[in-house]
């Protein structure tokens, strides 16, 4: 049997400053599981970041809607207006940094046309795109210049915005695309190799995670097929990256920061479509996955030390979903026996004590993104958080003390919220101005989040595609195909309203920080006996407290939550309402750690 040879593509708009873990992940699996399959991954988001400068390019991939625009520009002359209104509306109006559409369309499609469209095409037996949030218009620009330019190559979709119906649909609708991958890629993608070798995938029972056409046209394979064992997985591949990373004139000095998954899926999420069980209400990033794996505690620390010597960078990107609790620790420990001063981005949930905390920010751990999302305890339940506020507030006090950013936000306007979880938000809001701001987020509907998954619930109707789809996608795309992000009718305009109040506040406490200096504004320094309080809110000056003897223990004692049962038995010469009293009045005065 003769070599293979696939060629993988990653379309803008990832972030240039990270390889692609999709397309690294599938061809370290292939070289070790197929190796005489000849894997090809190209990344022509690097050449459009480098054409239009890094901080541009990375400007206009963290917006969704405003990414998306570019590409449908050129795959929709006809509807060139309502693609620049929505441009100019989703990328802020007048003064908008991100320059003129038309000409930067028209730059990117001279650079495709130049270097990408000019690749030996009918030398690959397969090609193959990774599509996820931001890179739909942009793939099938490239998917149908492809099958334009080459009508007999053979084309497989796969990632975040293929699963399921997501997938089902663009195969329905898009007779350019020949295969789709819906959910976990590896598996898959060997049995679709080895059909295709074998001249055919007719009759094919095993294709679990796979669709296809038939002879008669009609749309075959579904399930899912994933790896059991993520022991088993090899160490992403990024050296095409660093190769093309290589070729760009302007981003020589670029140090990227590694995309790593220690685990995939989430143990927390329990639900499936019609029915009950636990798992954020607004969340739909496990649609690829089934269930919850990670890897050996191990077998992360030796991938690190690998890739870091290998490329050169001491920067890392966990991209888990959520890191598993039982084994944080010692994993971080692991890491940081490694002795490399590693900075590490990850994703932690406001239930992470200060123990692991403390690990990981000795392991290299600068910045997290946490799942606060919610100060009120009404919401969180609403929700389905399984946390608290007080887990929440406390997190935040130790990112602060631990020297660690953190990148987490606060979720307005979800739909049944009321008046009351406004009051709660805003009082809570109060106890965490000392603290790095939240970013405020509008409520979205997501594909198969539980919301959407039970409208009724949440008292909303007639879910469908975002309206925006249907000025970006040609013809009746925006409404045929099953897409992620969607729209609905419900109390959108009245929660809009009532949350105004909380994003004031969280402007409000955003400028505060961004005016604070180096120095925190709640501090406290020990002097053994005796304990002083900082606090430093707004232009004022300082205000100073100083707690002495019992006083002082007691607020060291709660470095961590406690109850007030737990006082007690720590300070049991003291009685529950003296214990009360003294907690209230530092609740009073905002400065409680408890």
């Amino acid at each position: 049997m003769g070599s293979f040879r696939l060629g993988l593509f990653s379309m803008p708009w990832p972030l240039a400053n990270r390889p692609s873990i999709q397309l690294a992940t599938l061809k370290g699996y292939l070289n070790r599981y197929a190796p005489d399959v000849e894997v090809e991954c190209h990344h022509p988001y690097l050449d459009v970041a480098n054409l239009l400068g890094i901080k541009t390019y990375n400007r206009l991939a963290e917006r969704t809607w405003v990414a998306e625009a570019v590409y449908a520009y050129l795959l929709n002359p006809d509807k060139g207006r309502k693609i620049m209104a929505l441009w100019q509306r989703e990328g802020g109006g007048k003064g908008d940094p991100t320059g003129d559409l038309e000409e930067l369309a028209r730059s990117i499609n001279r650079l495709h046309g130049s270097k990408h469209l000019a690749l030996p095409w009918s030398t690959y037996d397969l090609v193959g795109l990774s599509i996820s949030l931001s890179q739909l218009t942009s793939s099938l620009y490239l998917i149908w210049k492809i099958r334009a330019l080459h009508p007999h190559c053979r084309i497989v979709v796969g990632g975040s915005n293929c699963s399921g119906e997501l997938g089902g649909s663009l195969l329905a609708h898009i007779p350019e695309i020949d295969f789709v991958v819906s959910g976990e890629g590896e598996l898959p993608l060997l049995d679709l190799i080895r059909g295709l070798r074998r001249g055919s995938l007719e009759g094919e029972t095993e294709c679990l995670g796979l669709l296809w056409r038939d002879s008669r046209g009609e749309i075959r394979g579904g399930g899912i097929q994933q790896i059991s064992d993520l022991r088993k997985l090899p160490i992403p591949d990024y050296d095409h990256y660093f190769r093309d990373l290589g070729q760009q004139s302007a981003m020589g000095t670029l140090v990227p920061a590694l995309p790593l998954e220690t685990s995939r899926g989430c143990w927390w999420h329990r639900a499936r479509p019609g029915a009950g069980g636990r798992a954020c209400r607004f969340c739909n990033l496990n649609l690829q996955w089934e269930g919850y794996r990670r890897k050996g505690l191990g077998q992360v620390a030796r991938e690190m030390e690998t890739l870091a010597s290998r490329h050169g960078s001491l920067r890392f990107f966990f991209v888990d979903n959520i890191l598993n609790p039982p084994t944080t620790q010692g994993m971080f420990q692991r890491i940081a026996a490694l002795g490399r001063s590693f900075e590490i981005f990850t994703e932690v949930r406001a239930s992470v004590t200060r123990r692991q905390l403390l690990a990981m920010r000795r392991a290299g751990v600068t910045q997290v993104q946490i799942g606060v999302e919610s100060l009120s305890p009404r919401l969180l339940k609403k929700l389905n958080k399984g946390t608290t506020v007080i887990q929440n507030i406390e997190v935040m006090k130790h990112c602060e003390e631990l020297g660690i950013q953190h990148h987490s936000n606060l979720i307005l306007g979800f739909p049944g919220s009321d008046g009351d979880d406004v009051a709660e938000t805003l009082e809570n809001l109060t106890f965490v101005m000392p603290y790095q701001p939240l970013r405020k987020v509008r409520f979205w509907l997501g594909q198969n989040s539980p919301v959407a998954l039970d409208p009724e619930r949440f008292g909303i109707r007639r879910v469908a595609n975002h309206p925006n789809y249907g000025i970006l996608l040609p013809g009746s795309l925006g409404t045929s195909l099953c897409l992620m992000i969607k729209t609905y009718v419900g109390d959108r305009r009245r929660q809009h309203q009532l949350w105004r109040p909380v994003a004031r506040a969280v402007a409000d406490w955003q400028r505060l920080h961004g005016r604070r200096g180096r120095e925190p504004l709640l501090g406290f320094r020990d002097g053994g006996d005796f304990l002083l309080i900082r606090k430093r809110l707004g232009d004022s000056e300082p205000e100073t407290y100083r707690l002495r003897g019992a006083s002082r223990d007691i607020y060291r004692f709660c470095e961590e939550r406690q109850t007030l049962g737990e006082l007690h038995r720590q300070f049991p010469r003291f009685s529950l309402d003296r214990l009360q009293a003294f907690i209230s009045d530092l609740v009073r005065r905002k400065e409680t750690r408890c």
